[in-house]
C-alpha cells in the first residue's frame, strides 16, 4: 500500500475503515543472529537497515507493547547526538543519519521532525550537567 496525504485526509474523513494491515504477527523463530532489542526511537531503524543491507531478513524487535508505543508514539522523543563521551559522537551521527532515510525507504510517514533544542539552566546542578555534557 502507498501513503499519501490524500489518503490520510480521506481514511480519516471515513472513519480509517479502508487501511490494510500494514504489519503482521509472525511466530518466534527458534534462533536469530541479530536481535534489536526495543520497539522505540532508537529500535526499528537499525533493524531496517540491518535485514536490508545484511541479507538478514528476519531480524526481531521485541517490545512489550507496539513498535512507536511509549514516548515515541504519544507525542515526541528526541533523536539527537550524545556528546557526552568521545566515541558517542560518531555512533549517534549515524543514528541521525539512518532516521533521515527512513521514511523514504520504508514509505512510512515516522514523523520525523529535525529541531533544535535550547536547555535553561535554572541550578547548580543542570549547570554541572551542562559542562559535562
Amino acid at each position: 500500500m502507498r501513503y499519501s496525504g490524500l489518503r490520510v485526509l480521506l481514511e480519516g474523513l471515513t472513519g480509517n475503515k479502508g487501511w490494510e494491515r500494514a504489519w503482521r504477527e509472525p511466530e518466534p523463530k527458534d534462533e536469530y543472529d541479530i536481535v534489536i532489542i526495543g520497539g522505540g526511537a532508537p529500535g526499528p531503524p537499525p533493524a531496517h537497515y540491518l535485514s536490508k543491507d545484511s541479507g538478514e531478513p528476519n531480524v526481531p524487535v521485541p517490545e512489550k507493547g507496539w513498535l512507536g508505543s511509549g514516548n515515541i508514539g504519544r507525542n515526541t522523543t528526541i533523536i539527537r547526538s550524545n556528546y557526552m563521551l568521545p566515541g558517542n559522537e560518531p555512533f549517534y551521527e549515524l543514528s541521525m543519519k539512518l532516521w533521515e532515510n527512513l521514511e523514504q525507504d520504508t514509505n512510512y510517514n515516522s514523523m520525523v521532525s529535525q529541531r533544535s533544542i535550547l536547555n535553561l539552566i535554572n541550578t547548580d546542578g543542570q549547570r554541572a550537567a551542562y559542562v559535562r555534557r
